[in-house]
């Protein structure tokens, strides 16, 4: 059984050699390279300026989530971008979408995605690839006199150009060497991957036939009654409950004064990962705060664990967790939980009428509004706000 501790990752500071393109130092959690047994990939790029990002490219098992948002989480609807994307089921005929606000776009299995154009950036936009695994893997087309293969990419497999005994950790200090400056390409490496990125951003795209608007999805605009506890709107992406067949679920909850959140719990059949960053992606390490998160293989011993620097904790089935306490919060803290199954759900302990300990489940789409059953909960607060109950859950 591993120690608590073990499920606690301090985001270490990723000084990139990107250029001027990409704020730095930026904050990513590596899968099974930052944790044993992760199931996760992701982290946040804050681009600045017009730059373009991947070649087409798909994923043989795995399906991943694109984010853009702006990168001042306080004001998430603060977006000023205009991004394109190439999707496609055949690589020679991709489909551009131009994305204006914040988007989460849905990659299954077998999708060629990329080149993404960062076409206008008149605001610092926060990028995400959340890649649900824990080696992020991908498969690209690469001909060579007439011959066609696909070059398999593995993080776990890539080495250091530099110093083939360490892994690579797409730092950019061999795409520097090679092509003297800043860079709008992301892997250096591969010269047919960025010829394709080119010709297919000044190719005429192929017409748009519909049939991948439903992995488009716009964060609609969602106000809270939880008072001047969090940022108002926040931003939220409700799994299957917006997008079907969806496998994530998660929401930026800003925290902007001290308060208690959560009760005990645990999750069966999905991992679950809690991330605490400063709120302006754009430096997630200014952060200035204290959070008690509380631990544990059974609810009666609780482990209590303080964070004060930028952190992602796992939390595999069956771990208990929470409550989260924020102690002390004197800059705003993103909290985000990264849920990897597309309806979130937990399960709680409480005594029943005779005393006795029972198990019950909750599942946010089983949830209903306190005012309107017809709806499905939406954790907007409303109904602890009238009830007075500031230590109710927040998802």
């Amino acid at each position: 059984m591993k120690k608590l501790s073990e499920y606690i990752y301090k985001i270490p500071r990723d000084y990139h050699k990107w250029g001027a393109n990409f704020a730095s130092p930026r904050g990513h959690f590596n899968g099974i390279q930052s944790m044993p047994d992760a199931r996760l990939n992701m982290g946040f790029d804050v681009i600045l300026h017009e730059t373009v990002m991947e070649f087409p490219h798909f994923h043989n098992a795995v399906e991943e989530y694109l984010m853009f948002v702006g990168s001042d989480l306080v004001k998430f609807f603060d977006f000023d971008a205009e991004i394109e994307l190439w999707l496609g089921e055949d690589p020679d005929k991709l489909e551009k979408y131009v994305i204006t606000a914040p988007t989460i776009v849905r990659i299954p299995p077998g999708l060629w995605h990329g080149p993404i154009n960062f076409k206008r950036v008149g605001k610092p936009v926060a990028f995400s690839a959340v890649f649900p695994d824990g080696d992020r893997t991908e498969v690209t087309r690469r001909i060579i006199d007439g011959k066609t293969d696909y070059p398999y990419i593995a993080s776990s497999l890539k080495r250091c150009v530099k110093d083939t005994s360490k892994p690579c950790t797409f730092c950019g200090e061999c795409f520097k060497e090679m092509a003297g400056g800043d860079t709008t390409y992301m892997n250096s490496a591969m010269e047919h991957g960025m010829k394709w990125t080119a010709e297919v951003i000044a190719s005429e795209p192929a017409p748009r036939s519909g049939k991948y608007d439903k992995y488009i999805f716009t964060i609609p605009v969602l106000y809270h009654n939880w008072g001047e506890l969090y940022a108002n709107p926040r931003g939220r992406f409700n799994g299957t409950g917006f997008m079907p067949e969806a496998k994530i679920y998660f929401g930026f909850s800003v925290a902007m004064k001290p308060h208690p959140s959560e009760v005990p719990h645990l999750h069966f059949g999905a991992e679950e990962y809690l991330w605490f960053t400063g709120s302006n992606l754009q430096n997630m390490f200014d952060f200035d705060a204290e959070i008690e998160v509380s631990l544990g293989y059974d609810p009666d011993h609780m482990e209590k664990f303080i964070i004060t620097e930028p952190t992602v904790i796992r939390v595999p089935p069956g771990l208990w967790h929470c409550p989260y306490v924020f102690k002390r919060v004197d800059k705003p803290v993103n909290f985000m939980a990264m849920y990897l199954d597309g309806d979130w759900a937990k399960v709680t302990r409480q005594k029943d009428e005779k005393g006795n300990f029972e198990y019950v489940f909750q599942g946010a789409s089983l949830k209903k509004c306190v005012y309107n059953p017809e709806l499905t909960c939406s954790y907007c607060g409303k109904c602890f706000q009238d009830r007075k109950n500031m230590a109710a859950p927040v998802k």
